[in-house]
């Protein structure tokens, strides 16, 4: 067991939700962009914290809206 197994680097987190890296470095540079952590010059993404974050984008319909149509 490792210390950061519940870390993922860019290559690995960009590979699972299958985008660029590149989308990963856009998304930590908008102010309410992904969380990361930067260790010895690696970035690191903790799953949990990754999770949180992609739960805080769940968008709900509008109901009000769903009523007009």
């Amino acid at each position: 067991m490792s210390i950061l197994d519940d870390y993922l680097d860019r290559p690995s987190l960009a590979a699972e939700l299958k985008v660029s890296e590149r989308t990963l470095i856009r998304w930590q540079n908008q102010p309410d962009g992904i969380p990361y952590v930067e260790l010895g010059g690696r970035i690191l993404y903790r799953v949990s914290s990754i999770r949180a974050w992609i739960e805080g984008k769940e968008c709900r319909p509008n109901p009000r809206k769903a009523r007009a149509a």
